[in-house]
């Protein structure tokens, strides 16, 4: 009874956070512990093989995953966040919103997925494409790729404020003819790294890597940064090791910082610093550990135009536990006085 008035309790925010739905869009709900009913489903796919271009598909929480899915029209995904029980205090429910492995194909341009536990690669295989907000596990981000057709020309990629998780966990993907311009990865916590597909180097244009923190927290793992042809600003390579883990291919790169020699001291880079002087570490949250220590820091307003660099720093900040830009519900409270249920229901809006 409770968790089925928990679920009312979300669709009510989802409501509330999309008042548009209710006359151009479709909210179409998934739950896989038994709540049912009109336009609520068991799986991820089967929401969107019934969603119509432009529904919103809302992920509630769960031990169980949602499965894998294969997007061939414009829809909004949106989970629950995650690192939520390291993190307390942002989500009444700490499950997750688990997820396989997703492949934006050809019809799927304007999509976007926020708030999800990504336990399979995402392929995109379309232009304009938003990955926000999501932790993959030890999966891949392939940008110009999908299994069934290889390489893909894409255009007007955003990957921002995510954790992702492996080694080379993001990967531009030209093959053949095939090209990939204008594509933003900012903010993201990558503890692996930023490379193209058996180093196809070219045929990169238009290509940001912006305040994003690139390897672990010791920087005892090699995280390489091989683009072509991209602006490289703001970004922290933790690697303390002697190997070259970054190649100028014909980038213009600025104050970054790095845990070895990558990046030089010329235009605002800086060389040598050890990641254990920047992060807080300690005992924060997984993604927490990765905010700035206080000053003295040589993180703090050392990049372009005086902001911090990293994933916490520039204008649109990596979030903690990825919780969505939609209304959450954070705590309740229930007592019974004679015939009357008395509930109290915090929530907040998030940015």
């Amino acid at each position: 009874m409770k968790s089925n008035f928990y679920a009312l309790l979300i669709g009510l925010l989802v409501l509330a956070a999309f008042p548009q739905a209710t006359q151009a869009q479709t909210i179409r709900r998934v739950n896989n512990v038994g709540v049912t009913g009109p336009n609520i489903y068991s799986t991820l796919q089967a929401a969107h093989d019934a969603s119509a271009s432009g529904d919103i598909i809302y992920l509630e929480p769960s031990s169980i995953s949602y499965g894998a899915l294969n997007c061939v029209r414009p829809i909004t995904i949106i989970g629950n966040g995650y690192f939520l029980q390291q993190n307390t205090g942002l989500q009444l429910d700490t499950r997750d919103a688990l997820v396989g492995t997703v492949t934006f194909g050809n019809g799927s341009a304007g999509s976007r997925i926020t708030g999800c536990v990504l336990e399979g690669n995402v392929n995109i295989g379309a232009s304009n494409i938003t990955v926000e907000r999501n932790l993959f596990t030890t999966a891949y981000c392939y940008i110009g790729y999908t299994p069934a057709t290889g390489g893909v020309t894409v255009n007007s990629i955003v990957v921002r404020q995510n954790f992702i998780n492996g080694n080379y966990s993001l990967i531009l993907y030209p093959a053949g003819n095939t090209t990939i311009s204008n594509v933003n990865v900012s903010n993201n916590i990558i503890t692996g790294g930023i490379s193209t597909a058996t180093s196809q180097y070219t045929r990169l244009s238009g290509i940001l890597i912006s305040n994003n923190v690139l390897g672990t927290l010791t920087g005892s793992t090699s995280a390489n940064l091989e683009v072509d042809n991209a602006v490289i600003k703001n970004n922290i390579l933790t690697y303390t090791g002697t190997n070259n883990n970054f190649t100028p291919r014909n980038n213009a790169y600025n104050n970054n910082i790095s845990g070895n020699t990558a990046f030089g001291t010329a235009n605002g880079n800086q060389q040598n610093i050890p990641p254990t002087s920047v992060f807080v570490g300690g005992t924060a949250s997984t993604d927490g550990a990765f905010q700035l220590r206080a000053a003295p820091n040589t993180a703090i307003g050392t990049g372009e135009n005086g902001t911090n660099v990293g994933a916490f720093g520039g204008t649109a900040p990596y979030r903690i536990a990825g919780i969505p830009n939609v209304p959450t519900i954070y705590q309740y409270s229930q007592s019974v006085t004679g015939n009357t249920l008395n509930a109290t229901i915090s929530t907040r809006s998030n940015n």
